[in-house]
């Protein structure tokens, strides 16, 4: 481990470095950036402004810049810029999604600063489509980054562990809820299956804190992705958060896949009417359903026509809230 090198990181991550031009293979620096969103038609919906609403929209946009040092150094500097979720009118927002340096050493990693929380980064993975639709809870208003610490690394051939100390610091995108303290334990039960246990606990700036359990349990070959989980989140004296969910992505072949996927939102969604893109009623239980064909036209561009239908049970006042059917054709660029 050299200073020197985490010096060169630390001046990488605050300007363009002067060696960009140089040969990529040598390099320690990488750019990239990834854009998506959608054309949509949503034929029906709870809120009135969604009802029959018709336009385009660029969900995220990313512009990164990585450093990876041969000593064992490493960060990222990622700017996010979206439009914001209303229907039909948005505004541009952009702000940091990622600013934090590491240091990978034996099987351990540490990393420092604004980064992917714990909670749903394997389930991620094994998605791999967050260009289609967010992780179930973290459509549900679960964070996805924090600014804290972490590490993570193996505890043997087939168990492995990640902790997490989030801060609840005001700063970049989706952070500055309460200090949150994570912790999560994967178990590789074969080449293909994998479960994942996590907790976390929350200490929110107001009178009720929130504990949260998560199971997942995932499957991958070269053709098939498979994915469950359940979540449950205690909000003490507000209604708590449940959901379960199933999906799995089947390829056709070397540029194509069909994608199906279940969420059940065992809880009136909490957050609701807030949900950008994709909002939920918040006074009854949902089951949302989405299908998609996924083409690729090369390694950097994607177009997937999906379908998004959520159905209600009947609220509390006996009310069956309208279903929402969204139809998207969903555009993907990468050039990370």
């Amino acid at each position: 481990m050299r200073f020197s090198d985490f010096a060169k990181l630390v001046v990488a991550l605050a300007a363009v470095p002067a060696s960009a031009a140089a040969d990529e293979a040598a390099s320690p620096y990488s750019f990239g950036g990834l854009a998506f969103g959608d054309l949509y038609h949503i034929p029906s919906h709870h809120l009135e402004d969604g009802d029959g609403a018709t336009g385009a929209v660029l969900r995220r946009g990313y512009l990164t810049a990585n450093a990876k040092f041969e000593s064992g150094w490493f960060g990222r500097l990622r700017v996010e810029i979206n439009q914001s979720g209303e229907f039909e009118t948005y505004d541009f927002e952009a702000d940091f999604k990622d600013a934090h340096i590491g240091y990978k050493f034996d099987r351990h990693t540490l990393t420092v600063g604004l980064q992917p929380t714990l909670t749903f980064d394997v389930i991620e993975s094994v998605w791999d489509l967050r260009y289609l639709m967010r992780t179930p809870a973290d459509l549900q208003g679960s964070q996805s980054r924090d600014t804290g610490v972490s590490i993570k690394g193996a505890m043997s051939e087939t168990w492995s562990y990640r902790f997490m100390i989030g801060t609840g610091a005001e700063f970049g995108a989706e952070s500055g809820d309460g200090e949150n303290t994570m912790a999560a334990v994967n178990w590789k039960l074969s080449d293909n299956w994998m479960l994942d246990f996590y907790v976390d606990y929350e200490k929110r700036p107001g009178p009720n804190d929130n504990t949260t359990g998560q199971v997942f349990a995932g499957y991958e070959t070269e053709t098939l992705r498979f994915g469950a989980q359940y979540i449950y989140r205690d909000r003490e004296d507000n209604p708590a958060a449940e959901l379960a969910s199933t999906f799995a992505v089947q390829s056709l072949g070397q540029n194509s896949a069909l994608i199906g996927r279940i969420d059940f939102i065992l809880e009136p969604s909490p957050k609701g009417d807030n949900i950008s893109y994709i909002p939920f009623d918040p006074t009854a239980r949902a089951t949302m359903f989405l299908a998609g064909y996924e083409y690729r036209f090369s390694d950097h561009f994607r177009l997937t026509p999906n379908t998004v239908y959520i159905s209600y049970d009947r609220n509390d006042e006996g009310i069956r809230p309208e279903s929402d059917f969204h139809l998207r054709l969903t555009m993907f660029l990468d050039f990370e």
